[in-house]
């Protein structure tokens, strides 16, 4: 090829090829730059908004108000009716371990109380309970003394354990958590099952056990009282062999029992309408 031709075909090559502009491509490049630096900066502040969300609420100053308490029982929920041994509706109540028989409610209004939910068939005792036993011309009082099997659940206000025998539990009086769980150590007519644990359970710092009951309690006849409550009096037990979970529960510094009771007869169907009422269970104040 002839110097000249290659000189028009250089020619017509510039024709054809777009040059970029490279002044718009380094102030493009300028501007991508900047965005990645603002994005990431955002990014960041983000982050340091989270943290010190967290640092504040871990580090509550003395101007701030406190601990909230939890929503008031349910609008539906109905006054437990205590030792009726009646049936049951099926139903959300309000238990009041700390209340007075006699004395108006008002009076306990910074005291908790616990709403729980109760199945269809089960019974009104001291806490909800089922078993067998039942016949079209037997009570529910008359089944119990025929029954085979029993699971039931407890609310209390325990004020005093018996630690001595076959008498009423006049000693062992317990005012705070911690008194109540040293004093379930040795409580008469319990063996307890393994250490007890600290849990939270049912919204509050708890300890948990689970004790079996013993021969002693069928010993002592009807002497066997191994709790005095704020509510219900002297809290009897049924036959050796019987197993219970226990929560000792700190709401703000108040103690409430709860229990799971079951014989290990009972059957599965009863045992998870048990534990239907167990996760109920929701601690709170009246007002």
């Amino acid at each position: 090829m002839s110097e000249q031709r290659l000189k028009d075909f250089g020619a017509r090559a510039e024709t054809l090829v777009e040059i970029p502009d490279f002044t718009e491509l380094d102030r493009r490049g300028h501007d991508l730059r900047v965005r990645r630096r603002v994005s990431v900066a955002a990014a960041l502040a983000a982050v340091l908004a989270v943290a010190g969300v967290t640092a504040a609420q871990g580090h509550r100053t003395d101007a701030d108000p406190g601990p909230v308490k939890p929503a008031p029982p349910s609008a539906g929920a109905r006054p437990y009716p205590g030792v009726t041994m009646l049936n049951l509706d099926q139903g959300t109540y309000v238990v009041q371990p700390a209340w007075v028989a006699g004395r108006p409610s008002t009076e306990f209004a910074d005291r908790p109380v616990a709403e729980l939910a109760v199945p269809r068939g089960w019974n009104a005792w001291v806490g909800p309970n089922r078993f067998d036993g039942h016949t079209r011309s037997r009570t529910n009082e008359q089944a119990l003394s025929h029954s085979t099997w029993y699971v039931g659940a407890l609310v209390l206000k325990v004020e005093a354990v018996n630690t001595d025998g076959c008498a009423s539990p006049d000693v062992g009086k317990v005012s705070t958590p911690e008194d109540l769980v040293a004093a379930l150590r040795r409580t008469f007519g319990f063996k307890v099952l393994g250490d007890p644990q600290p849990v939270r359970r049912f919204g509050y710092p708890a300890t948990r056990m689970r004790v079996r009951i013993t021969r002693a309690i069928a010993e002592c006849g009807d002497n066997n009282a191994v709790f005095d409550t704020a509510t219900d009096g002297l809290i009897q037990y049924g036959d050796a062999g019987w197993v219970a979970d226990i929560w000792v529960v700190d709401v703000d510094g108040f103690p409430v029992y709860v229990q799971k009771l079951w014989s290990p007869n009972a059957p599965r169907p009863a045992r998870l309408e048990l534990d239907s009422v167990i996760d109920s269970i929701r601690l709170t104040y009246l007002q």
